[in-house]
């Protein structure tokens, strides 16, 4: 990843400036190198990541930020739907450009219960699409309530720890 520390361009028409200032401003902030940084990090990494990854990624570029500042901003950039937020039961936080985005594109998680590998799963089924819509679209309709987007993880074994583990099953 080739971030200029003094000229950190937000590259991606999620952010565009205003959107950028918005998030930031809402958040009690304002755009800084560092800020730009973790948002280009995004569009630049391809992934999953805590808060504590992307700090050590960032930290040797830019000395001043503080883990903090990195908390801050992804939760400010989660909050406005730049990112997305997840658990996968590893107790911390993970984070990934969000659906929608410029480089990010809908997709759900095959999380390995044993190593903790996250692969995205993007090859949906025609059949697969039309069951999720039925589902929103019911849940909508039954709770009076407006569905903005869903995030599915489904839990069980990779493939090298099914290999590695013969009581997998």
């Amino acid at each position: 990843m080739n971030i200029n520390k003094k000229n950190a361009r937000l590259n991606f028409s999620c952010c565009r400036e205003g959107r950028l200032r918005g998030c930031f401003n809402r958040s009690g902030g304002r755009i800084t190198g560092p800020r730009r940084a973790i948002v280009d990090f995004f569009h630049h990494e391809k992934g999953h990541f805590t808060a504590e990854e992307v700090f050590a990624k960032l930290a040797l570029r830019y000395p001043g930020l503080g883990i903090a500042t990195v908390y801050r901003t992804l939760s400010a950039l989660s909050s406005s739907g730049v990112l997305n937020r997840f658990d996968f039961g590893e107790g911390k936080a993970k984070y990934e450009l969000s659906d929608g985005h410029e480089g990010g594109s809908h997709h759900h998680h095959l999380v390995c219960s044993n190593c903790g590998k996250i692969m995205e799963y993007y090859d949906f089924m025609d059949e697969e699409r039309d069951f999720f819509n039925k589902i929103e679209k019911t849940l909508s309709n039954r709770h009076n309530f407006l569905i903005k987007g869903h995030s599915l993880h489904f839990y069980g074994f990779c493939e090298k720890c099914k290999k590695e583990n013969r009581e997998v099953k």
